[in-house]
């Protein structure tokens, strides 16, 4: 992680009380940071977040761990990053966030 993104998806497993090594996780179709995230459904949502370059993303990853498997959803529908997320009534809410980003 060099550009200050990860595509890594990192375990810990109540079980045993450890992280799982990195050949036992799965990483994101996309390196994101500062993303929103939750579980619905018996899988891990991922959306939006921070991209290279570096400009906000409109992806959506749903992670199944019984799969270890990543696939893509549909896109928000706008890019934005640095939101929050909730879950209601079996629907996954991204609240807030900016859609441009800009460095000095």
């Amino acid at each position: 992680m060099t550009d200050g993104q990860a595509n890594a998806l990192q375990g810990c497993s109540i079980t045993i009380r450890a992280w799982l090594k990195s050949e036992e996780t799965v990483a994101m179709k996309t390196k994101r940071a500062d993303f929103a995230a939750a579980f619905l459904r018996g899988r891990m949502i991922v959306a939006g977040g921070l991209g290279h370059e570096p400009s906000a993303l409109d992806t959506v990853e749903a992670f199944h761990p019984q799969r270890k498997k990543w696939e893509r959803l549909a896109p928000m529908t706008f890019p934005r990053c640095s939101t929050t997320s909730i879950v209601i009534r079996d629907r996954l809410l991204v609240v807030g966030g900016v859609n441009q980003v800009h460095f000095n």
